[in-house]
C-alpha cells in the first residue's frame, strides 16, 4: 500500500493531470485506487465527476487531509493526493503522510524554483519523521510535465533541477493534444502515447518506493 502526494507550491504545473494519470493506470493494472482531492478548486473532482467517477474521489479540507488519508490507505492499495498549488496546511500534512512526494515541474525557471521550495518541505518532514524512525524516508521527485522532448528547455530544465539538488524522474510526460481532449470527455491513458507516457513514469516511480 502506498500514499503518493501530487505536490508543488506552484500553480498551473500539472497536478491534477499527474495525480489522474497516475490513479488511472494503478486502476488499469488492477490496483484499488482512492484520491483524495485538497485543492479548494475541486478539479480533480469535477474531472472525474465528469465521467463517472471510475476511480472514487474524496474532496476534503486542509484540516481532514491526514485522517482522510490513514482511512483511505486502510481500503486501497494506492491512495493518491492532489494538493492545492499553494503552501499550505494540506501541502504540508500531505507529505507528512506519504510514501512518495511527485513534484510536477513545467520546464521553466519559476516551477523549478518552486520545485525547490517543495523538495525543502519533504526533508523538514523527513527529519520530524526520523526523530522517533531513525531511518524514516519520503521517497520523492520532480516529474516533468508538458515538455518537448526534443527542446533546448527540457535538458536545460533537467541540469538546473540537477543544480539544486532534487531528485527527477528520467521519464516525463510529453505535451499531448490528447489531456486537452480528455479534459471535455474521457481519460488521458485512453490515448495510447499518453498510455506509454505514464507507463514509463509509473515504472520509475514503483522502483523509486521500492515498491513490491
Amino acid at each position: 500500500m502506498a500514499i503518493i502526494s501530487i505536490a508543488t507550491t506552484k500553480g498551473g504545473s500539472g497536478k491534477t493531470t499527474a495525480a489522474l494519470c497516475l490513479a488511472d493506470h494503478w486502476r488499469r493494472a488492477g490496483h484499488r485506487v482512492q484520491c483524495l482531492d485538497t485543492d479548494p478548486n475541486r478539479n480533480l473532482s469535477v474531472w472525474l465527476g465528469s465521467i463517472g467517477n471510475p476511480i472514487p474521489c474524496e474532496a476534503m479540507g486542509e484540516d481532514e487531509v491526514v485522517d482522510a488519508a490513514i482511512a483511505a490507505e486502510q481500503a486501497a492499495d494506492v491512495v493518491v493526493i492532489d494538493v492545492a498549488g499553494v503552501l499550505g496546511k494540506a501541502l504540508v500534512y500531505a507529505i507528512g503522510v506519504s510514501s512518495a512526494v511527485v513534484i510536477p515541474t513545467r520546464p521553466g525557471r519559476l516551477d523549478i524554483l518552486e520545485a525547490g521550495r517543495t523538495q525543502q518541505h519533504v526533508e523538514t518532514a523527513i527529519r520530524q519523521l526520523r526523530r522517533r524512525q531513525p531511518d524514516a524516508a519520503i521517497a520523492h521527485a520532480a516529474l516533468l510535465m508538458q515538455t518537448g522532448r526534443r527542446a533546448t528547455v527540457t535538458g536545460h530544465a533537467r541540469s538546473e533541477l540537477a543544480g539544486l539538488g532534487i531528485p527527477t524522474l528520467t521519464a516525463d510526460l510529453a505535451h499531448r493534444t490528447a489531456y486537452q481532449q480528455a479534459s471535455f470527455q474521457g481519460l488521458p491513458l485512453d490515448d495510447a502515447a499518453v498510455a506509454r507516457d505514464v507507463a514509463a513514469v509509473v515504472c520509475e516511480l514503483e522502483r523509486l518506493m521500492e515498491w513490491r
